[in-house]
């Protein structure tokens, strides 16, 4: 059996009827100091609660002091919900109503069991050392069960003595190997060094500020991003691009992806006794999803980062993933493949209303229209900011304007026909509207190896500055031309 780590957290359980709720553990917080032969801090990195939870393989239950055969619910039978917000991993359980079980409520809403445990199997970690102090970062992790406990201060041989094959110490990396190697780089820029950086967002800003150093480098002198930046540029990309947040988002992690797509040929039909029905083959088309580098550059001056009271790490990564989203944005509406994605209104397959006078209402219905309507819940418009300026000015004959203002999802957000209207600068004058369920019609991969290096050369010392460099494999293409229409203006 793999050995699995414990941790217990002093928030206390609350309870009603037979049900009780709290918070198990709170991200991002330092844990009191843990290892018997090396003393360190331990923080569970925010997602990686959330990413256990969606990624688990088997039921996690809910124990009464991590006794395997003391189970008091589920995720099997959904009397235990676990789910990861702001501050942490919340559980709410329904207590089966056994003999057992009612017995243990009674304990914990006396009071005398009032904490949280859990056990879990780091995957993923990293470590650093701030102020003289050794701080782990567990960013992966693979959640094995919850448990409520007298005390946090529980006792190590009790757990051993019910068959948990414990991880009783761990192996802190001695300063040599939590100190910055640079590695020269064989390439255009051979006086570059590059530094991989491992660990959370904050780490990450610390980092930028001098405060912590970089933990390691890869033997080529790759650098990787944390996977939490890595995940909330993602997140601050779909918050700047409307339209790369609508798409379907696809994972992988090494190699093409390939995604099928019905050939929709294969119809049915009524037939007499004793004969036989039609049988048509289901045929396939497929598109591949590939590897296409993008990526954004932004110099920091080291006054910047030494003086900016604000937080310098969101800072950048605003600012990169303002610079990327606009990039994919546009390619995946108007891009031609090659480097680029398969762009939405160079699909040959997708619907297309022809008009020579742009703004003409009855054309945008016909848009509405063109694509069937099993495809119209979740559909927006997309339009070109000159072109929509203009339809916003549009009033029908009871001088009422056709662009409206409604409520979508809980933001107010203009509506043409009763469909989000969408903002965007990469549409052209020729194709100034797209219509249509982008989540339906559009996916796109987005590789595992996003990365950001920091790049030290003469030119940057000089300038006093630190050039930092984001890049992301992705791929984007049209699965579904079904559920997307676009507008194409003929010049006279």
């Amino acid at each position: 059996m793999e050995k699995i780590e414990i941790r217990a957290s002093e928030v206390e359980l609350q309870s009603d009827g037979m049900k009780v709720s709290g918070y198990v553990n709170l991200t991002n917080q330092l844990s009191e100091p843990l290892g018997s032969v090396k003393k360190f801090r331990e923080k569970i990195a925010k997602g990686a609660f959330q990413r256990a939870i969606d990624n688990a393989k088997r039921d996690i239950d809910f124990l009464l002091g991590h006794d395997s055969k003391a189970i008091l619910a589920s995720t099997r039978n959904n009397s235990l919900t676990l789910r990861e917000d702001s501050e942490g991993l919340f559980m709410s359980a329904n207590i089966e109503p056994t003999t057992f079980g009612e017995d243990t409520f009674k304990l914990i809403k006396s009071g005398i069991l009032k904490n949280c445990s859990f056990g879990f199997r780091s995957l993923k970690d990293s470590w650093s050392q701030v102020n003289g102090e050794v701080i782990r970062t567990v960013s992966e992790m693979e959640l094995v069960e919850v448990s409520v406990v007298r005390d946090p201060a529980y006792s190590q041989s009790t757990i051993a003595a019910r068959g948990i094959d414990l991880v009783t110490d761990l192996e802190v990396p001695s300063m040599e190997q939590m100190q910055v190697n640079k590695t020269e780089i064989s390439n255009k820029r051979e006086s570059n060094k590059m530094m991989k950086m491992n660990g959370t967002y904050n780490d990450f800003e610390q980092i930028l500020r001098g405060e912590v150093r970089a933990l390691q480098t890869t033997a080529d002198g790759g650098a990787v991003i944390p996977e939490q930046v890595h995940d909330e540029i993602i997140k601050k990309m779909e918050e700047t691009s409307p339209v790369f947040a609508l798409a379907r988002k696809l994972n992988s992690v090494a190699g093409t992806l390939r995604v099928t797509r019905e050939d929709d040929s294969v119809q049915g039909g009524f037939v007499g006794e004793g004969e036989n029905i039609l049988e048509q083959a289901i045929a396939f088309k497929h598109v591949d999803l590939k590897q296409k580098r993008v990526g954004a550059a932004v110099t920091l001056s080291n006054q910047l980062i030494n003086d900016s009271a604000v937080d310098i790490g969101e800072y950048t990564k605003d600012l990169l993933a303002r610079r990327v989203a606009k990039s994919v944005e546009k390619s995946m509406l108007v891009g031609n493949g090659g480097v680029e994605f398969a762009g939405l209104v160079n699909d040959e397959e997708i619907a297309n209303v022809e008009t020579t006078e742009a703004l003409n209402m009855d054309k945008l219905q016909d848009l509405y229209l063109a694509i069937h309507p099993s495809f119209l819940t979740n559909s927006a418009f997309i339009m070109q900011r000159d072109f929509f300026n203009e339809v916003a000015k549009l009033k029908d004959n009871n001088a009422h304007y056709f662009l409206q203002m409604g409520v979508v999802n809980g933001k107010i957000q203009h509506t043409l026909f009763g469909m989000p209207v969408h903002i965007t600068d990469a549409l052209t004058d020729e194709n100034p509207v797209v219509f249509g369920n982008i989540l339906e019609a559009y996916s796109v991969m987005i590789k595992t190896e996003a990365g950001i290096q920091e790049i030290v050369d003469s030119q940057q010392a000089l300038r006093g500055s630190k050039l930092f460099v984001f890049d992301a494999y992705m791929d984007g293409v049209v699965v579904n031309p079904q559920a997307v229409a676009k507008l194409t203006v003929n010049a006279d």
